[in-house]
């Protein structure tokens, strides 16, 4: 077992590799998209919004405030990992409600 700077060192060089792993990930899923449709109340965990074309996501964050029948704009993009077990998730970037306020 390694002690001192030999130690220190190789445990920061695994923090390291593993967050340059990690964002590289996130950085694959990146790509935004914006959909338009209803707030849905298909959800357990998660806001789920069904889009236009009839497809249906789970809104991993900044959606709480909104309730079923809300027609609204997302902006977003895809999450590698989540709790929400409805649908393909999306990491939400920004959600407007059509006709009223944003969030």
């Amino acid at each position: 077992m390694k002690t001192g700077r030999g130690a220190v060192s190789g445990k920061f060089a695994a923090i390291l590799a593993a967050g340059m792993l990690l964002s590289a990930c996130s950085a694959f899923q990146k790509e935004n998209m914006t959909l338009t449709g209803e707030i849905t109340d298909n959800g357990r965990e998660c806001v789920t919004f069904r889009a236009d074309d009839g497809t249906l996501y789970a809104l991993a964050n900044k959606a709480t405030r909104f309730r079923p029948g809300d027609k609204v704009r997302v902006t977003g993009h895809g999450a590698l990992m989540t709790t929400c077990t409805e649908a393909e998730t999306l990491i939400v970037d920004k959600i407007v409600l059509l006709g009223g306020e944003s969030n």
